[in-house]
């Protein structure tokens, strides 16, 4: 199946409007991270549940030097800029007039504050299995999205070497029929 979205007119990256959403297609992201605030997040998605552990928000504006200098001095001031709280959204699910594709157990960073005039990032590995391409051989640029399944299994990788569990990054099952889900989670 594929699925394909016009990216917003204008635009020399991959941002499309979905559902009322501006949704940015990032290959450097591996995570996905709603970038307005929690209540818009809350309203949107009013069946996600927090989670026990939070996101180290890395970029976002800021250079390597700043992140080393708060990993090697944190504080409890900038904690609140460097880290988002982990939401599950039970069903995030991307559709077109060709079919859709539901992410089960979507993991997404929110931020508390807005973030390049986006409401959500949309990492690379979200689209393991698939292919994702930016076509901007048309006159009307679009994302392309080509999956063999229309269900997605996310899982999580969480790095324990802070004092709090920390979400590191989300992966998806792959489409191979011949690779299970346990062979999938234990390459880590």
């Amino acid at each position: 199946m594929n699925l394909k979205f016009n990216v917003l007119t204008g635009k020399i990256i991959p941002v499309i409007r979905y559902d009322n959403m501006k949704l940015l297609f990032d290959t450097g992201a591996s995570t996905p991270v709603w970038c307005y605030d929690v209540d818009s997040f809350k309203t949107k998605f009013p069946e996600a549940k927090k989670m026990d552990y939070r996101f180290l928000l890395t970029g976002f504006g800021r250079s390597e030097a700043e992140l080393v200098r708060f990993l090697k001095n944190p504080d409890n001031n900038s904690a609140r800029d460097y880290f988002a709280d982990v939401y599950n959204i039970p069903e995030f699910i991307l559709k077109t007039d060709e079919g859709c594709i539901i992410w089960k157990g979507l993991n997404v960073a929110v931020m508390n504050r807005r973030f390049s005039g986006v409401h959500m990032i949309l990492p690379y590995t979200m689209f393991g299995g698939m292919s994702l391409k930016f076509n901007q051989n048309t006159v009307n640029p679009e994302i392309v999205i080509e999956s063999s399944k229309n269900t997605k299994y996310t899982f999580v990788k969480l790095n324990n070497n802070f004092s709090k569990k920390v979400l590191q990054y989300i992966y998806v099952q792959k489409d191979e029929p011949e690779q299970g889900l346990t062979k999938v989670m234990d390459i880590f």
